[in-house]
């Protein structure tokens, strides 16, 4: 029998287990703190030594999270590593070529509108929608709503698989579409709050704020939503 997911108890659980867990969830936010500052100070993205290094730094931050929250020993083996180092990859190649549809399917519009008769009048009104929504401040919540729309069932769920390959559980991608089944609108107004709105909210707060105070903000708010997805993980995995 499918479960149903109530967002309301979702996130009471979710504040619990801060709460009864603050001592560690502080050490983790410290360490994501640091992740978070140095990914903005050092310019990491610009040498690929570096960004190899802070990759693996926010790979391994994830991966005793996660190890951490399901009391895993030892935290750390190499096949658990090396599985869902594999894993990761996979979900990301996924994630990847939906989101590659999509650019492709507007790639499609524009072809279209040079040969179709009375197609050229829809694209204009498709484009000029687009750069309204891309030039308002206010509208671009619903572009970056669209993608995390895309993320939510090519990524966020998906991922689910990379959590069973540290938790020990079924990691089939199939497995977790499959137990999330008849949450789908629910896990995506989960998403859209913790990965969209929160973000947002946490950068408009940020606009005047040192880039210190503005890493701490996001520290806090990353260990939140991950706190949230594996309880959400949780729920669905649980006996």
């Amino acid at each position: 029998m499918l479960k149903k997911l109530s967002i309301r108890q979702l996130f009471i659980d979710s504040l619990g287990f801060i709460g009864n867990n603050i001592p560690l969830l502080g050490v983790l936010t410290i360490f994501s703190f640091i992740g978070s500052y140095c990914g903005k100070n050092f310019g990491v993205y610009a040498n690929r030594l570096a960004f190899l290094v802070y990759a693996l730094y926010i790979y391994f931050f994830y991966f005793f999270f996660v190890s951490l929250y399901f009391g895993q020993k030892p935290l750390l083996t190499k096949e658990k590593f090396v599985d869902s180092v594999i894993k990761l990859i996979c979900i990301f190649a996924f994630s990847f070529f939906v989101l590659l549809c999509g650019h492709l399917a507007i790639g499609i519009l524009r072809y279209c509108s040079r040969y179709l008769i009375g197609f050229p009048d829809i694209y204009s009104f498709l484009r000029e929608t687009y750069i309204f929504l891309a030039l308002n401040p206010y509208a671009k919540i619903l572009i970056f709503a669209g993608i995390i729309t895309l993320l939510t069932f090519s990524f966020f769920i998906p991922g689910f698989a990379w959590i069973s390959t540290i938790n020990n559980r079924d990691n089939s991608v199939l497995t977790a579409y499959y137990k999330v089944g008849g949450n789908y609108i629910k896990v995506l107004m989960v998403c859209l709050l913790m990965f969209c709105i929160f973000p947002l909210l946490i950068s408009a707060i940020g606009v005047n704020t040192s880039l210190f105070v503005l890493s701490c903000l996001h520290a806090l708010l990353t260990v939140f939503q991950i706190v949230v997805y594996l309880h959400m993980y949780d729920f669905f995995y649980g006996q």
